[in-house]
């Protein structure tokens, strides 16, 4: 009912608009942030991986360090 009162000015359509862009872009970023922090969690669970698989096959902390960016007090966690 609000659009078809004010449907007509130009004023409320550009408003209208604005607000639906804002909204829009919005919610584009969030989606982006939830995507970005669920790749970095799956890239995090497969470095831990390899560096479990790399120190299961005799390999030296420090190179497993180099190879998988991970701390030293986390991989002697694995």
């Amino acid at each position: 009912m609000h659009s078809e009162l004010y449907g007509s000015y130009k004023e409320f359509s550009v408003v209208d608009m604005t607000i639906e862009q804002m909204y829009n872009e919005s919610v584009l970023k969030k989606i982006d942030e939830a995507e970005a922090k669920a790749e970095k969690r799956g890239l995090s669970q497969g470095l831990t991986q390899a560096a479990k698989a790399m120190k299961a096959a005799g390999d030296t902390v420090s190179k497993i360090m180099h190879c998988t960016g991970l701390s030293h007090r986390k991989i002697m966690a694995l």
